[in-house]
């Protein structure tokens, strides 16, 4: 069982408590990064200071969001078409020929290769017996 919370006021934006607090403690994390010390230097007594103003933050937050004109929480989310800059990327891909092998390329000699792991699990396959092979996979 798990109480619904609605904090924001707003219809149909309502959270278990369990996913609240979840959303309290990255804020918490976010606020320790930028508000108090990390490692040996913090404490409690600072992490506590800090919860204890979690509201005011949050507040101040959402002012300087409305502000700027890039308040965090809308009515409704749209999905960015990302369409024209995925055919970009794929036409550029296809203009410098980066989905083809070419031995000729530019700083080809500056790169580690890599091995072709099916080719090389095919080998090993063929130059042991088939219960050797499954006898080192159970063992990874």
């Amino acid at each position: 069982d798990n109480t619904l919370v609605n904090l924001t006021g707003l219809e149909g934006h309502c959270m278990p408590i369990d996913l609240n607090i979840e959303h309290l403690i990255k804020f918490l994390k976010a606020c320790i990064l930028f508000f108090s010390a990390k490692g040996i230097y913090s404490t409690w007594d600072c992490l506590g200071n800090i919860s204890a103003t979690v509201s005011l933050l949050q507040n101040v937050k959402k002012q300087v969001g409305k502000a700027l004109g890039i308040a965090y929480h809308g009515l409704n989310h749209t999905t960015p078409n990302t369409t024209p800059s995925v055919w970009r990327v794929a036409n550029k891909i296809n203009e410098l020929g980066l989905h083809t092998f070419n031995q000729d390329r530019k700083e080809n000699d500056s790169v580690k290769p890599i091995t072709d792991v099916l080719a090389e699990g095919e080998q090993k396959l063929k130059s042991s017996t088939l219960s050797t092979f499954n006898r080192k996979v159970r063992e990874m």
